[in-house]
């Protein structure tokens, strides 16, 4: 074997083979911190290297843009890169072929976000431009959480307190881990095809800056800023802040807030609807009696004068104007009357007691209404239009 002579590429061939098939090496992690990172505008690759105290070795990641953890690749940072160990036959290299990576620590997360939270900044998508304002009386509300814990239910509890005929639609979606952040786009996007509601709150419990970072996800933040629906955030408590916040149309400091914030009282609406329309009626008044005092003095200064003709003439021109003036009044009143008849009609239709009467019932567990036969109890009560009837299931 000594005396035998190979080629360059016979020899780059025998080591490739022997990378390829050692198990070891087809899937590994190896932590490093991240040194001369450049990407290829070309074929749309990332190359860079990983460190410790004594070695390096080259990476490699292809379709760069592609992967959603492409922000957590910089200079500096130290992460932890998955892939697979191959021989580079060209230049007779090895190099660690990337599939995924993750950044180690919350002071490496905290990183990431900051350069996330840069980079969408610079795109607009944090600008207040492209806030939209809240309903005025929405009907039906979106909701984008976890039906597991408390949050669901302190928004439904709200929101049903402050205005009883209001609709509340759920989509369930986990708040944390490797799915939390696609659900959640995937839920505002659900409720922008159906196009059925008036907002959307995207709402959490609080938790650690590593618990809330699915709402600090590029793909969560782009959801957001994409809807055609007001969207309120509501994510963590009151200390807590995500990009998520940033994009939304409103940020509230908590779950129960949001409900508050999106949803008026009804007493509070239909007293500030009295308010408005005797503050209308006396600023017609008002109007009617200054063009009468007017008329009043125009008239004595009529009567003084002499010519008898002429003073009928001016006469005649105002019972004319005085005739268009109570015209155009009567219109402006009509108008305000028809306004405030839709006002009416539209609260008068949020009545639950109206949907009841046409067949319609709520279904109570526990004091509280469901709607979803996986929230069903032994023991319900049924309320219809006259009245409430307790009911026990027979399919258990």
């Amino acid at each position: 074997m000594a005396d035998m002579v190979f080629t360059v590429s016979q020899i780059t061939e025998y080591i490739s083979r022997k990378f390829f098939q050692d198990p070891f090496i087809s899937a590994v992690k190896v932590v490093g911190e991240v040194t001369n990172f450049s990407t290829s505008s070309q074929v749309g690759h990332a190359f860079f290297s990983l460190k410790d105290e004594n070695s390096m070795i080259g990476c490699v990641v292809y379709d760069f843009f592609d992967p959603p953890d492409r922000d957590v690749i910089a200079d500096g940072a130290r992460l932890t890169g998955a892939g697979r160990i191959t021989f580079y036959r060209k230049t007779g290299t090895i190099q660690l072929v990337v599939e995924s990576a993750a950044l180690q620590g919350v002071g490496d997360l905290f990183a990431r976000f900051e350069r996330t939270k840069k980079r969408l900044a610079e795109e607009g998508l944090f600008d207040a431009a492209h806030k939209k304002p809240l309903p005025l009386f929405p009907t039906h509300i979106g909701v984008v959480t976890s039906t597991s814990g408390a949050v669901m239910y302190d928004i439904i509890n709200v929101a049903t307190r402050r205005f009883d005929g209001i609709r509340i639609s759920v989509y369930p979606v986990p708040v944390q881990g490797p799915e939390a952040a696609t659900r959640v786009s995937e839920g505002i996007a659900y409720f922008n095809r159906r196009r059925e509601v008036d907002v959307i709150i995207v709402a959490r419990g609080g938790g650690s800056f590593e618990d809330l970072y699915a709402f600090n996800e590029e793909a969560v933040v782009r959801a957001v800023y994409a809807s055609k629906i007001p969207v309120v955030s509501a994510v963590g408590h009151e200390t807590d802040y995500t990009l998520c916040d940033l994009a939304a149309d409103l940020r509230a400091p908590t779950p129960s807030a949001a409900a508050e914030l999106v949803v008026r009282e009804k007493q509070a609406m239909l007293d500030m609807l009295e308010a408005k329309k005797a503050a209308l009626g006396q600023a017609l008044k008002d109007v009617l009696d200054a063009h009468e005092r007017r008329l009043e003095a125009a008239s004595a200064l009529l009567h003084a004068y002499p010519l008898r003709m002429k003073l009928d003439r001016i006469r005649e021109r105002i019972d004319g104007q005085l005739a268009l003036m109570k015209s155009s009044v009567d219109a402006v009143l009509k108008s305000y009357a028809m306004r405030l008849a839709q006002y009416q009609d539209r609260l008068e239709s949020l009545n639950p007691r109206n949907v009841l009467a046409r067949g319609y019932a709520l279904v109570y567990s526990d004091g509280h209404v469901i709607t979803s036969s996986r929230a069903a109890a032994q023991r319900m009560e049924i309320e219809f239009a006259d009245g409430r009837l307790a009911v026990e299931r027979t399919d258990r």
